[in-house]
């Protein structure tokens, strides 16, 4: 005998569709693939720019927990995607910018400028 719920008949999986973003990892990515390709596209000096995805930072004891972290030799970022996701001092109504802001944090302390150098170019 089958079960349903006050004669509604058996629950169907909810279409694919309310999901617009995927998982939370592969939008994510997507939106710092995206904006790392910006980054390499408008700024000759992040041409060579590579990123890493990571969950988490390892923290040592008595050290704030950071959202990325730079290598000049290699010329790349990395990014901690929950830190990035879920402490955000304060609530951005669009999760792609608050992700967007991170790269470009992270891009803008790999070579020494302002972060909002690299939102306004030409300034």
């Amino acid at each position: 005998m089958k079960r349903d719920r006050h004669g509604r008949g058996m629950r169907r999986p909810l279409p694919s569709k309310l999901f617009k973003h995927g998982t939370r990892t592969s939008f994510f990515d997507a939106v710092v693939s995206e904006t790392c390709e910006y980054l390499r596209e408008t700024f000759s000096e992040l041409a060579e720019l590579n990123y890493r995805i990571e969950d988490v930072p390892l923290i040592e004891p008595g050290e704030n927990l950071k959202r990325f972290s730079t290598r000049r030799s290699t010329m790349t970022i990395t990014l901690y995607r929950l830190p990035i996701e879920r402490l955000g001092k304060r609530r951005i109504p669009d999760p792609r910018i608050h992700i967007e802001q991170a790269v470009l944090a992270a891009a803008a302390a790999l070579i020494d400028k302002d972060p909002w150098e690299l939102v306004h170019p030409d300034n």
